[in-house]
């Protein structure tokens, strides 16, 4: 029996060289900007997730719910999908797809694990024409008239809970790709280990943690 391999790809900051929240907040205001008053409202919220580093659950909840509260289902997955899209040119790493194109021609499935949601997610990588099979992200649901996360934020060794949920045990960890501390947990586990344009005080953590057994991508939108 053939054994899958997989290589685990972070979402922003590796695939796409932003933020696709705060890509979804720019958008959200621009198009609606009467929609700063749900966000004042709900900034305590916000507040006390970056002062206290709590779990970004609530606070990405609160987030989406500004977002598009007062949308019907349909129209708010819409705002999601293309809010991001529309940005696909600006964003996408332009080393992104030959990566996968060689990992796919040696047998290495591709699985994007990410804290963003799934529903936006997926229709960015189908904006790019790359059909991925699995997408282990933060899953949607609507609440109270706009939309909020159905599961806990998909973040550190959230991650790794949820690509076993996901994948069972039986399979081998090709590679990680990420340009984030938070996917040490991801890195550690891979045979290779792949850091994605990091922030500056990244790379000392990254090379202690890594025991310098990474390399270093500087990739390009």
């Amino acid at each position: 029996m053939n054994i899958p391999r997989y290589a685990f790809f972070d979402f922003d900051g590796t695939l796409i060289c932003q933020d696709s929240f705060l890509t979804l907040l720019r958008k959200g205001l621009k198009y609606e900007p009467w929609r700063i008053l749900l966000l004042s409202a709900l900034s305590p919220i916000l507040i006390f997730t970056f002062i206290f580093k709590l779990n970004k659950t609530a606070a990405k909840s609160a987030l989406l719910w500004s977002l598009t509260a007062g949308k019907s289902k349909r129209n708010a997955v819409r705002f999601l999908r293309a809010a991001v899209v529309e940005e696909n040119k600006n964003i996408w790493f332009k080393e992104v797809n030959p990566t996968f194109e060689k990992l796919r021609a040696e047998g290495v499935e591709i699985v994007v694990v990410t804290a963003s949601g799934q529903t936006w997610v997926r229709a960015m990588l189908n904006a790019n024409k790359q059909k991925c099979k699995t997408v282990i992200g933060s899953k949607l649901t609507f609440f109270a008239g706009g939309v909020v996360l159905k599961s806990r934020n998909c973040y550190e060794e959230e991650k790794i809970n949820r690509i076993h949920q996901a994948l069972g045990q039986q399979f081998v960890w090709h590679s990680a790709w990420s340009d984030h501390i938070a996917d040490l947990p991801m890195l550690i586990r891979s045979n290779e280990r792949y850091i994605v344009c990091p922030k500056d005080k990244h790379i000392p953590i990254f090379t202690k943690e890594l025991d310098k057994k990474f390399k270093l991508l500087a990739w390009n939108c």
